[in-house]
């Protein structure tokens, strides 16, 4: 193809928001935008099985998926919209609860294929863009005004702007020289499917215990999707536990009276990790999403945290003139100083939750039992707390 104005390796959840947004509207003006994905369109059937990778995707994520399109390609039945959040400790007295505002919600649960299914399919709808699938890069070299990019296939495309959305290993980053420090929190995210007989409707549910937090997750009715973060030496005993054993130990874990239990899935668990990359640009090599930043899921906000990413830095890069370096080197330490301030507060955030509720010393128990609790009467706190679960 000719040359364009932006490159975009990777199309998935974030990815191909940020193509969407810098791409500008479909009957307005915007960036030519070519996207190099290096797997197959992704395909979803809202009649087949459900696939056990989720995503919460806030409220204001939601509305955003609605301007750009995406929305009108999802099937309402598949998306679990929440209104309502239940919180409590089980090793203290402490609770909090969260209300939506009017009949918007808080959010709602999607899976991760469902999303990036319409996105995808939003992006073949859009003039500017072009998605190269099944594609991969294999170098690049910047000079003042542009990026010449190299595929596998031997295609040279120039850009002035490359932007590596491709995942906690991205290969952008390692070839741009950015350093990405990682830290494990030594547990694992063990995820299924699973109804609750007597659940309460449209509620997100989340149980913290010693070992970690249980989250329950509406996909709607009865149905939940399940993550239960489990330091690493009790991961292969929960794997492997049958489900009678595996449903006995969850109920004390959640602690409360939601009537049966039952599986409806494989269980399946994952590392967790903390990271971050030392920039977020090089040059005119910029990064979003997992390729900049991961966070503990005890919050539910990583993708939340990316799609932030490709707003601002849309946001930054209008009416740029991307071959202009010093206009584009200002643009981006413009998104990179928004964007590593968020991210690192919302991160820390959830490390020091996630080392808090660890601590069993009777104090500090105490501690967040009167916090919550205090929390839990003031409205205007808890609305901008979950105004940050957007950003």
């Amino acid at each position: 193809m000719s040359d364009c104005d932006v490159i975009i390796n990777g199309g998935g959840m974030v990815g191909a928001i940020t193509a969407l947004l810098l791409a500008g509207p479909i009957d307005g003006e915007g960036r030519q935008v070519l996207v190099i994905e290096s797997q197959a369109a992704t395909q979803f059937d809202p009649s087949g099985p459900r696939q056990l990778r989720v995503s919460a995707i806030a409220q204001q994520n939601l509305q955003l998926f609605d301007r750009l399109g995406v929305l009108s390609h999802m099937d309402p039945e598949r998306l679990g919209r929440y209104h309502h959040m239940r919180v409590w400790d089980n090793q203290s007295t402490g609770e909090l609860s969260f209300e939506g505002e009017g009949e918007a919600g808080l959010g709602a649960m999607v899976e991760n294929h469902h999303i990036i299914a319409a996105a995808q399919q939003q992006m073949v709808n859009h003039p500017r863009i072009t998605v190269r699938y099944q594609a991969a890069i294999d170098s690049f070299t910047g000079t003042e005004r542009k990026v010449r990019v190299q595929l596998a296939d031997g295609e040279s495309i120039n850009a002035a702007v490359l932007v590596g959305a491709d995942g906690a290993r991205s290969s952008i980053r390692q070839a741009a020289g950015i350093e990405f420090k990682q830290k494990s929190y030594q547990q694992h995210g063990l995820v299924c499917y699973l109804s609750l007989e007597k659940a309460p409707p449209h509620t997100a549910l989340q149980a913290f215990n010693p070992g970690g937090p249980v989250g329950l997750l509406p996909m709607n009715g009865s149905l939940f999707s399940m993550v239960w973060s489990l330091p690493e030496a009790q991961v292969e005993q929960w794997l492997s536990a049958t489900d009678e054993r595996f449903i006995n130990a969850l109920q004390v874990h959640i602690n409360r009276d939601f009537g049966r239990i039952q599986l409806h899935s494989e269980r399946q668990a994952f590392p967790l990790i903390q990271s971050y990359a030392d920039r977020y640009h090089q040059d005119r090599v910029v990064l979003v999403g997992d390729a900049a930043h991961t966070i503990h899921p005890l919050a539910g906000q990583g993708v939340n945290l990316g799609f932030g990413d490709a707003v601002v830095l849309a946001e930054k890069l209008t009416g740029v003139a991307l071959r202009d370096s010093e206009a584009l080197t200002r643009a981006l330490r413009q998104y990179q100083r928004a964007r590593q301030a968020e991210v690192f507060k919302t991160s820390e955030l959830m490390s020091a939750l996630h080392h808090l509720f660890n601590n069993q010393s009777p104090p500090v128990k105490a501690l967040r039992a009167l916090g919550m609790n205090s929390l839990n009467r003031l409205n205007p706190l808890k609305s901008w707390l979950l105004h940050q679960a957007g950003s």
